[in-house]
């Protein structure tokens, strides 16, 4: 009996007293070595008690192990961290009265969150023996457990009471089991409730807040990876969140078994050290994801001179129009603007979703104009706080406000003389910048933070945007005049759902990439794969493929062929449904002249095709098909019946 089955024995009632004796009988044959009914106890128990045996756990023992290690219970501080906007939101969300919660890692680490006050545990099978958590950490799915399946009853009933519950894996963004969500009660009638909801609570944590917290977290460090500054962001609780490769250079840390307490220790040291030729700031911003306050730390080192050094501004590695990859019409029409208007001073404006190659074709232009040798500057000013902009695009003079470099800064739009400066997400900026940049791109002159003087500049101008600039002027959130100053020559970039023919060409071009990156070569893309790529709607076009692409290879391993199964489970699903919706299509037009009809064909189509794409496994299909193992052979056999003759 597989624990599919034991759910279904559940729900129509068959549990109850009687049944429990039984399951207490099978554990007494099974602790005194002899064979278990695999009837009354699901397959997953069994399996479990058999490990358990094999790490020689004595089963009526009452020790108990507290964590000792100091670094498995930071693991489970991070870990908890992390998850603790999705935690607040569990108990805000569902009603968990009546249950405990518990959070257990993959390592078995375990907490109990919630109101109860119980310490850090070590719960793995090896030390706690058969749990729901440990059983499903295994098994990677949902596990409904009651008092007579636990292999250590008297530990669980002399610390606990009796429990019975039930547990659900979560997953990380490789899809891989991370931990255990577990709902436990003292009363066994709780348990079908706890599993519904502890799967339910799971599914939330990977379907809907796995993908937002990993936009989230994949968008700040994309922003600060950007920033020529070292960047990191520190909790109210002094955890280093994020920081960026940058500030790793500066303090050498690059390598190190513990960066983020490096880091921490020297950012604490650098006020007090003497000829250090870097430059602390630091300032206040709100996370309204999280509702946090972080502290935003800056650091910079100076030249002879004094001022910041940036490789940003001085970066040569830009792209050229030949690296830009595409044969649909719409691209090609876009390349051609780009290509003519190169070697003028005209402001451009890029149109196009994010994802679509803003950046790159503002590089290309710059390469293809005659102020390649000079400066091509980038800012992304959705990326900076309102408050910064205005410091970071226009620059300041030394003390001109809290948190200030003494010696002042200069801003990207003074750094840009003489070359390009690149605008992206335009339609950020405050409207007080707005009126100042008019000012600049009318005379030709900056004018710094605190300074009364103005400073000469040479500028070509770029922006992009991924909104209607002009609804946004309607609005009141977007100066018209600035919109018709900054947009005399405009490119729209399709999205990649609307130039498909272009999916395969920028995969092999990736791959090639890729293949050098990680040292590969002479791999090849499976049509299944190719297949899946273009059923995609890309809504993160280009990069969104870029990513894929390189997920792709990473779990290739040593393979020499890319598969549809190395490519994201949310790029699988949607091809799965595809297919789906392809077989349904072909069934429905076909002839019949079988004995089962049509929707019955379509079933049996279905069927054959997710047990293709498992390559017969029939566990790993009924998983995929929502249905039992039972269930499937069934059809199969009804399948075969109907086509003898």
């Amino acid at each position: 009996m597989e624990m599919n089955d034991f759910v279904q024995m559940i729900q129509s009632g068959k549990i109850n007293s009687q049944y429990f004796a039984k399951v207490g009988h099978e554990r007494n044959r099974f602790l005194e070595g002899k064979e278990v009914d695999t009837t009354v106890v699901p397959r997953e128990f069994i399996d479990s008690w058999q490990r358990c045996r094999a790490y020689g756990l004595a089963p009526y023992t009452l020790d108990y192990r507290d964590v000792d290690s100091a670094q498995k219970k930071e693991l489970f501080q991070t870990m908890v961290r992390k998850y603790e906007f999705f935690l607040k939101n569990v108990f805000n969300i569902f009603d968990l009265n009546g249950y405990i919660f518990k959070l257990q890692t993959k390592e078995g680490i375990s907490q109990f969150l919630g109101k109860s006050t119980l310490t850090f545990m070590d719960c793995s099978e090896e030390k706690g023996g058969t749990t729901s958590s440990c059983v499903c950490l295994h098994e990677d799915k949902p596990i409904i457990i009651f008092q007579p399946f636990y292999y250590r009853q008297a530990y669980i009933k002399h610390f606990f009471g009796e429990l019975h519950g039930a547990s659900a894996p979560i997953h990380n963004e490789q899809n891989k089991v991370i931990g255990a969500l577990s709902l436990l009660a003292h009363k066994p009638e709780l348990s079908v409730q706890a599993y519904h909801l502890i799967s339910q609570i799971a599914k939330l944590h990977d379907n809907l807040y796995l993908p937002i917290m990993l936009g989230y977290e994949n968008q700040i460090g994309q922003i600060i990876n950007c920033l020529p500054q070292g960047v990191a962001l520190i909790s109210e609780k002094n955890i280093i969140k994020f920081y960026n490769e940058k500030i790793a250079d500066l303090l050498e840390i690059n390598g190190r078994k513990h960066p983020e307490h490096d880091l921490k220790k020297r950012l604490s040291k650098l006020g007090k050290s003497k000829g250090v030729d870097l430059e602390q700031s630091s300032y206040e911003i709100k996370d309204d994801l999280t509702n946090q306050t972080l502290k935003l730390v800056q650091l910079v080192e100076k030249s002879e001179s004094g001022r910041p050094l940036s490789k940003i501004e001085r970066n040569n590695d830009l792209f050229t129009f030949q690296q830009i990859k595409g044969s649909s019409p719409s691209i090609q029409k876009a390349k051609d603007t780009a290509e003519k208007i190169a070697d003028t001073l005209v402001p451009v404006m890029i149109y196009g979703e994010s994802g679509t190659g803003k950046e790159m074709f503002a590089q290309a232009i710059h390469s293809a104009s005659n102020r390649a040798g000079s400066p091509f500057v980038a800012i992304n000013c959705g990326a900076i706080p309102g408050e910064l902009v205005e410091s970071e695009l226009f620059g300041y003079e030394g003390g001109s406000f809290t948190g200030a470099l003494k010696d002042g800064k200069i801003g990207k739009i003074e750094a840009a003389s003489g070359g390009t400066l690149f605008l992206d997400e335009i339609e950020s900026m405050p409207l007080k910048d707005q009126i100042k940049l008019l000012r600049v791109l009318s005379a030709g002159k900056v004018q710094k933070v605190g300074s009364t003087t103005e400073i000469s500049v040479d500028i070509r101008l770029i922006s992009a945007t991924k909104t209607d600039l002009l609804m946004q002027a309607d609005e009141g959130l977007f100066r018209e005049d600035l919109f018709y100053r900054i947009s005399t020559f405009v490119i729209n970039l399709p999205a990649l759902r609307e130039r498909r023919e272009d999916i395969l060409l920028l995969a092999e071009e990736f791959s090639r990439r890729l293949q050098k990156k990680y040292d590969k070569s002479s791999v090849s893309m499976d049509q299944g794969f190719i297949n899946a790529l273009t059923a995609y709607k890309w809504r993160g076009n280009v990069r969104e493929l870029e990513h894929a692409m390189e997920h792709a290879f990473i779990m290739l391993g040593r393979g020499a062929a890319l598969l549809p199964e190395h490519l994201s489970v949310k790029i699988q699903e949607a091809y799965q449904s595809r297919i789906t919706e392809e077989v349904i299509d072909e069934t429905l037009e076909e002839e019949n002249e079988h004995k089962f009809g049509l929707l019955a064909l379509a079933e049996q189509k279905m069927i054959e095709r997710v047990l293709d794409s498992v390559n017969g496994n029939i566990s790993a299909a009924a998983e995929r098909l929502g249905i039992n193992r039972r269930t499937i052979h069934r059809k199969l056999q009804r399948k075969e019946s109907s086509t003898t003759f």
